[in-house]
């Protein structure tokens, strides 16, 4: 009898798929052998992360998007960063993680995109969309041991889990994943080509399958309760044909059919009468009128796809089958017909009785008889005497690949990221988006991408370690020279052009409420303006237009301006504050980012300073006294808000008044906003012109001064 039993060699074999021992389930022409429930492996199944002991490790075959099993990580780390806002302290954590990935339990030859919470961690470049550092072990057996891990755990407690393809991350930053470890799916490739169904079953097996089965799968996970739970799925979709010849499972020998002609048939061991032939039909109501394979689309990203094909019989059920397997939707679509198909021409039956020149024959064997349909395959043969009882199924032409489509789905962006372009800015803090001392603003953007990186600044001998902020900056530079204005009223005589870093980003236009209310506030230059029109002119570029000028004290930066100074809007989430110490004030501060250029800025602490005072006036008395009047600003409120003064802002009031007459000089420091020079003391300055400059007098600067002419008679 040679036919498959599958508990025959079911204790033979284990071990290649993770630790599974079981019976070996192979394929005999009788589908039936099959266990009608089905225990292999499902589709989805790989799309879990686990990291509980026991769990199986799948052997990986050609390009798959699996899980894996966390076999090793450490506890989450924090990070504390304290910034300042509205003169607070504003303390911000973060958090990040190290950890071990087993991919597969045989050598896989690279790791493709990994997905974290479904968006994708690393992109088809190889490039991280967030800060980490990777290692790939590919599972062979001579792969050393993680430096990381064995840090950790120590040298002598650290395997290299050879044999086992492992991914590790270090210090895998988890903020995007709401600070937690995110579930991971990568795509990995364990083979160059694309394997044979025969290749599986043979390596899944530890070579007890000897299987021909030339059908190509673009990936597959071999893993489940046993070997045969594993490679069940493949057996199943594709008709493999294997009987057990006393040794191993293995495919019938190929070769061209046996012609049988109807006067071989009728034999008997008793010499009594036979029939020729013996057929029956089952009941098409047992057999499926439709079916619908689902499998793993790589167009689709990995996602599961489903593939329909229909009997064209009104009988029948309607099946679903699972192949865990990557397909084209093309083949998918082709094995799903080819599926079907086999299901209804396993409905016939054929029983002959041959003579002994038939004893070679083996289950998979065609045979060509003079009935319909002419080819038929030997299911499973009997001995009985000498006579060889062929029980057959009608033999399914195999079809090649059907077209179909796979549909669409919204694929993750996988811009590379390219080095970060810094922008630092020291300019007045009308926003509060620094902290009540010393501090700069960071804006981080790029060309294309984004991706959030550490950022490191130096100044006087020290360097500080911070993140960028979690958004983009909306930064460039100034195409044209913005022309001087006053800055009481909106400036709609002028404009300037401006050009992105990121040619994608943009900007909006705002009515009037709206800049009342702070909207589209920029640096150009060290200038604060708010413009309410941005004109796009392609590529980037716009023409702002509508100005409100000198914004925060800045009014003495208006005639500062230049062809390529720099432009950053100033917007929440987008610009990362960082204190800095009194002594950096004066000094040259320096970022770099990894892989970017350095950018540096003489830092004045113009967070710092007191706004200017405004309608500084001067009048001479009769008497000859000159008196001079100011109003002065805060920098903790530029809004005149219910008719009451903003408040001072700095510990004490001060100023400080220099005169410059053609005869002479004075410093004078007041505590009021206004001050009167003894008409002596004007005669001392000589006659003309008198130049007047005023400053507020803060606790750790002082403003910028109001300047005024006054002619002396």
């Amino acid at each position: 009898m040679a036919t498959l039993v599958l508990s025959t060699v079911g204790t033979a074999l284990g071990g290649p798929v993770g630790s599974a021992i079981g019976a070996l389930i192979g394929q005999s022409i009788d589908q039936e052998l099959l266990s009608p429930v089905r225990r292999g492996p499902r589709v989805g199944d790989l799309s879990v992360q686990t990291s509980s002991y026991g769990t199986q490790i799948p052997r990986i075959y050609g390009a798959m998007r699996v899980a894996g099993t966390v076999i090793w990580a450490t506890d989450l780390i924090e990070s504390e960063q304290t910034d300042g806002a509205k003169g607070q302290p504003d303390v911000t954590y973060s958090y990040s993680v190290s950890l071990a990935v087993a991919l597969s339990s045989r050598p896989v030859g690279r790791v493709g995109r990994i997905w974290a919470d479904g968006k994708l961690l690393r992109g088809a470049a190889g490039d991280f969309k967030v800060d980490t550092l990777f290692r790939f072990y590919d599972g062979s057996e001579d792969q050393s041991l993680d430096p990381l891990i064995g840090s950790v755990e120590g040298l002598a407690a650290t395997p290299a889990y050879r044999g086992i393809a492992l991914a590790v991350f270090e210090n895998l930053q988890l903020a995007d994943f709401g600070n937690r470890i995110p579930m991971m799916t990568f795509e990995v490739i364990a083979d160059e080509d694309a394997p044979t169904a025969g290749t599986i079953l043979e390596d899944a097996s530890g070579g007890a399958i000897a299987s021909t089965a030339d059908a190509r799968v673009t990936g597959f996970a071999a893993y489940g309760a046993s070997i045969g739970n594993a490679v069940e799925p493949l057996v199943d979709c594709f008709g493999v044909n294997l009987f057990d010849d006393g040794a191993n499972l293995r495919s019938p020998a190929s070769g061209t059919p046996v012609v049988v002609s109807l006067e071989e048939l009728g034999n008997s061991s008793d010499g009594k009468q036979t029939a020729r032939i013996e057929r029956d039909q089952r009941s098409a109501r047992k057999l499926p009128n439709v079916l619908r394979l689902t499998y793993y689309d790589p167009a689709r990203d990995y996602q599961t796809g489903e593939a329909r094909a229909a009997s064209g019989e009104g009988a029948g059920t309607e099946t679903r089958k699972d192949l865990p397997a990557v397909l084209e939707v093309s083949d998918a679509k082709a094995t799903a017909h080819a599926m079907i198909a086999r299901a209804w021409a396993d409905r016939e039956r054929l029983t002959l009785t041959l003579p002994p020149s038939n004893l070679g024959l083996e289950p998979g064997n065609e045979l060509e008889l003079a009935l319909s349909p002419l080819r038929w395959v030997v299911n499973k043969t009997t001995v009985d005497g000498f006579v060889v009882i062929a029980e057959l199924h009608p033999a399914v032409s195999p079809s090649g690949a059907i077209a179909s489509d796979a549909g669409r789905i919204i694929e993750n962006s996988d811009a590379v990221a390219q080095p970060l372009s810094l922008t630092l800015l020291d300019v007045p803090n009308p926003l509060g988006l620094a902290s009540a001392g010393p501090a700069i603003l960071i804006g981080a953007t790029s060309t294309s991408g984004w991706q959030r990186q550490k950022i490191e600044v130096s100044f006087g001998g020290q360097s500080v370690m911070l993140d960028a902020a979690r958004g983009k900056a909306i930064a460039g530079n100034a195409v044209s020279a913005l022309a001087p204005a006053e800055c009481d009223l909106i400036d709609d005589r002028n404009d300037v052009e401006i050009t992105l870093i990121d040619e994608n980003q943009w900007l909006m236009s705002y009515d009037d409420d709206a800049l009342a209310a702070g909207k589209n506030l920029a640096a150009l230059g060290n200038e604060l303006i708010q413009f309410g029109d941005a004109l796009p002119l392609g590529g980037g570029r716009f023409r702002l237009s509508r100005l409100l000028r000198g914004r925060g004290g800045s009014e003495w930066a208006v005639n500062s301006h230049a062809v390529g100074e720099g432009f950053c809007l100033l917007k929440s989430g987008t610009l990362q504050p960082l204190a800095l110490p009194s002594s950096s004030i004066g000094a040259t501060l320096s970022a770099t980012t990894r892989g970017g250029t350095a950018t540096s800025i003489l830092f004045q602490g113009e967070g710092l300073r007191p706004p200017s005072p405004v309608n500084l006036s001067a009048n001479r008395q009769p008497s000859g006294d000159l008196v001079l009047s100011w109003t002065r600003r805060s920098r903790q409120g530029f809004a005149w808000l219910d008719e009451i003064d903003a408040p001072l802002g700095e510990a004490n009031e001060q100023y400080r008044v220099n005169l410059s007459g053609t005869a002479g000089s004075a410093e004078l420091l007041v505590a009021v906003p206004s001050l009167t020079v003894a008409a002596a003391d004007v005669t001392a300055l000589g006659p003309g012109d008198l130049a007047i400059e005023l400053r507020q007098i803060g606790d750790a600067a002082v403003s910028h001064p109001a300047e005024l002419v006054f002619t002396l008679s």
